[in-house]
C-alpha cells in the first residue's frame, strides 16, 4: 500500500517540538553532576520490532504515548505538542481510519543517509482501521499484524519484512548491542544519532580550532539520549567514543563550552544551571545527566541561550 511522501512530512512536524526541546535540552543541561543509576531494560516487544529497522540507521527516535500520556503532571507540555496541526494529515489518517491523538501507543522512526526513512508505529485501536490504498508515491505500508503498522521507502527492505528476512537488520549490527545498553532510559523517550554534524556547528560557535574539532567528533560512534518522567524530568545523554583517550579530549571540550558560556551569561538560568556541572567519563563514553522539577525545567525554557542554541543547532520550526 502506498502512503503520501507529503503527508508524512506532515506526521513527522508532530513531533518536531517535543523532540527539539528533549533534544537541546538534553545537550545543553544535562551536566549535573548525580549518581549513575542502572538503566532500564529494553522491553521484548520493543526489541522484536528493531528487527525491521535496517542494518546502519543514521538516527533512531522512540516515543511511547501511552507511558507518556501517564505523567500526569506534564500533561499539558505533551498535549499541546502533540495535536493535529493540519487538515491535510487529518485526512491521511481518517483515510486509514487512525484517530492519531488516542488510537497510537507507540512509534519507532529510523533514517539512513540515503535518505531511506522506516517508521513502525503501533496501534491501540483497530476496530475502525482500514486497509485503503492512498496517492501513489516513494512510502508504502504494511501492516505487521492488526496492531503494528510498517512504513518505508524502501521497497528491497518492504519485501524483506513481508517475507520474515531479517538478515540485514539493526540487530545485526555489530554496536547493537552497546548501543541499547547504553540507553538510560527505555520506556518513554530515546533517540540514537551517529550524525554528529550539528554538535560540530554548535562548538564551532566557540573558540576552537575547526578541523581539529571534526577530527574529535569523527571518533564518536554513536550520540543517545534518553528521558523519563515521573514527578520529575531525568536526563541522560552517553556519548560512545572510540577509546578512553578521545572520551577524555571530549569532555576537556565540554567542560570548556561550561565554562565560556558560565562566565559570559552568569545571569541566564541556563549558566547556572551549567555552573554545577559535572561530566563523567564511563569506559570509553562520556555520560552526562540531569534531573529537573516541572518548575526548573520550565524557567530553562526561557532561557536567552537556549534560544540561540536552538536556532544553532536547526531545531526550531
Amino acid at each position: 500500500m502506498n502512503f503520501s511522501y507529503n503527508g508524512f512530512n506532515i506526521l513527522m512536524s508532530r513531533f518536531n517540538t517535543i523532540i527539539h526541546l528533549i533534544l537541546i535540552f538534553s545537550l545543553t543541561f544535562c551536566f549535573t553532576s548525580c549518581i549513575k543509576e542502572v538503566s532500564e531494560p529494553i522491553e521484548p516487544t520493543v526489541l522484536k520490532k528493531l528487527k525491521l529497522i535496517p542494518e546502519n540507521p543514521v538516527n533512531i527516535i522512540y516515543l511511547n504515548f501511552k507511558n507518556l500520556k501517564k505523567t500526569k503532571s506534564w500533561q499539558n507540555f505533551f498535549t499541546e505538542d502533540l495535536n493535529v496541526q493540519t487538515s491535510e494529515s487529518k485526512n491521511i489518517f481518517d483515510s486509514l481510519g487512525i484517530d492519531f491523538n488516542n488510537d497510537i501507543d507507540e512509534i519507532i522512526i529510523a533514517s539512513q543517509w540515503n535518505d531511506i526513512n522506516t517508521y513502525i508505529i503501533t496501534l491501540n485501536n483497530t476496530k475502525n482501521l482500514k486497509h485503503n490504498k492512498l496517492k501513489e508515491s516513494d512510502f508504502k505500508f504494511y501492516f505487521i499484524d492488526e496492531k503494528i503498522l510498517f512504513i518505508t521507502n524502501d521497497e528491497k527492505k518492504l519485501e524483506k519484512v513481508i517475507h520474515n528476512d531479517f538478515e540485514s537488520s539493526f540487530i545485526k549490527n555489530p554496536l547493537f548491542r552497546r548501543i541499547i545498553n547504553s540507553i538510560q532510559y527505555k520506556e518513554q523517550f530515546w533517540f540514537v544519532t551517529k550524525n554528529n554534524s550539528f554538535f560540530i556547528h554548535l562548538l564551532e560557535n566557540g573558540n576552537y580550532d575547526a578541523q581539529k574539532l571534526e577530527n574529535l567528533f569523527r571518533t564518536i560512534q554513536f550520540i543517545n539520549f534518553s528521558l523519563r518522567i515521573d514527578k520529575d524530568l531525568s536526563l541522560n545523554s552517553h556519548w560512545e567514543c572510540i577509546d578512553t583517550y578521545r572520551a577524555n579530549l571530549l569532555r576537556g571540550v565540554l567542560d570548556g563550552l561550561i565554562s565560556v558560556l558560565a562566565l559570559t551569561e552568569p545571569n541566564d538560568p541556563f549558566a547556572r544551571e551549567l555552573a554545577k556541572a559535572n561530566i563523567f567519563i564511563e569506559n570509553k563514553a562520556v555520560n552526562i545527566s540531569l534531573k529537573l522539577s516541572k518548575n526548573e525545567f520550565e524557567k530553562l525554557r526561557q532561557s536567552t541561550i537556549a534560544n540561540k542554541l536552538k536556532r544553532i543547532t536547526g531545531y526550531e520550526q
